[in-house]
């Protein structure tokens, strides 16, 4: 090969590896950008048309029968909800069933008591990615489940010192558990702990908001630390924070996902520990979670509470027009059912869905009534389809699971 056509060869090959190193930066850098971007959303903002209906940012609805067994009664209060891999997860605080996705009962754990694997009441639980593990959280102890195709077989539990965390999750793709502790005393260390599964510290954000307890209140936040998840991703508020943080999976870091702009009216430790009263416009906010494509969250200023929707997609906000402070439901304009409700709780939202309940009386009045009949919905088949649900309930039945599923 004479000098020339080595040179030649060399160029080509150089200019090859500069368009492999190019790809692989651009790669690089735009999965970083993907990771580590960070939604600010201005509280104070003006919301853009109210929602009054499903059909704004729903898919599409469905209406789940729950078998009604004598060994899977759930009763009237639901506390969270999992939903993992085509089963469903439900706890009323003194046991957790299984479902499939169908509403076939498969199993639960149920040992209320203070002996060996009994546990006093359920705090908390979550699910592995992988939907063979589960934890459960009892005041200071922690519940460890192996999950099978015909039941739970306890693992091991395992003794927390105080203070008592209130929320617990797993983290995707890892054996690591998040635990969230409230600021109960004001003192606490951390707020904010993530350990492995024998209960070893792997990572903890301390306590930033300290504060002195100046005089006894009956001051309690309607949901402390704020832990959801979205994909493969831990989720997390501290009370006094303004930012929603998230785990990486990969490093077991603690990274801001989204700030919550609010101009310097979120409530301060100070308020909390007594040394100040609340002003007119102290900024609390209440709960947030996602989905793929919406945030929704719930705050309060100025004694006027406000349920939003942040459209991630078009970075669009709507609020929702309901009539009365305590009741957020929406019109399901799908497939006609009764007004869905949406109870701005992360403990309902998961694995990308909305969940809520309905008793069959009340499913099966409200279908043989007028508003029903005269519905116009998007789904006719559908509304056929919960005709049929409700003619063949029993009033004694188990509630009905209704799933919404919101749009990508």
């Amino acid at each position: 090969m004479n000098k020339i056509n080595l040179l030649i060869l060399r160029i080509k090959l150089l200019a090859f590896l500069l368009i492999i190193f190019c790809c692989c930066s651009r790669k690089s850098i735009n999965e970083k950008d993907n990771i580590d971007s960070i939604l600010e959303i201005d509280l104070l903002s003006e919301s853009g048309s109210k929602v009054k209906n499903l059909s704004k940012f729903a898919a599409n609805i469905d209406y789940i029968p729950l078998q009604t067994l004598e060994s899977s009664l759930i009763g009237a209060f639901i506390s969270k909800i999992v939903n993992m891999d085509k089963r469903i997860y439900i706890t009323n605080r003194e046991n957790i069933m299984c479902f499939d996705i169908d509403g076939r009962f498969l199993f639960k754990i149920e040992k209320i008591g203070r002996g060996p694997e009994e546990y006093m009441s359920i705090e908390d639980f979550d699910v592995s990615s992988d939907n063979k593990s589960l934890t459960m959280l009892s005041f200071n102890k922690i519940f460890i489940y192996d999950i099978s195709d015909t039941g739970f077989t306890f693992q091991r539990s395992l003794a927390l010192k105080d203070p008592a965390p209130f929320r617990i999750s797993m983290v995707p793709e890892t054996d690591n558990v998040f635990l969230a502790i409230p600021p109960w005393r004001g003192t606490e260390p951390t707020l904010s702990l993530l350990i492995n599964n024998v209960g070893d510290t792997i990572h903890f954000k301390p306590n930033c908001y300290k504060y002195e307890m100046v005089r006894k209140l009956n001051y309690r936040a309607g949901n402390e630390t704020i832990v959801y998840s979205i994909g493969n991703e831990v989720c997390f508020k501290e009370e006094f924070s303004d930012t929603v943080f998230y785990i990486s999976f990969k490093n077991n870091f603690f990274k801001p996902r989204i700030i919550l702009n609010s101009h310097g009216t979120l409530i301060t430790p100070e308020v909390r520990g007594g040394s100040k009263t609340s002003g007119n416009h102290t900024n609390y906010i209440a709960n947030i979670f996602e989905t793929s494509r919406y945030v929704f969250y719930y705050y309060s200023i100025s004694e006027t509470r406000n349920r939003i929707i942040l459209d991630k997609a078009t970075n669009e906000k709507f609020k929702l027009d309901i009539d009365s402070e305590l009741n957020s439901k929406l019109k399901d304009d799908l497939c006609g059912g009764p007004d869905f409700s949406i109870e701005f709780m992360n403990s309902y939202c998961s694995g990308g869905k909305l969940f809520s309940f309905i008793d069959p009386i009340t499913l099966k009045k409200y279908i043989d009534g007028e508003d029903f009949k005269s519905a116009r919905v998007s789904d006719p088949a559908g509304k056929v389809k919960l005709k049929k649900l409700a003619d063949s309930l029993k009033e004694t039945d188990n509630p009905v699971l209704i799933v919404v599923t919101p749009k990508e």
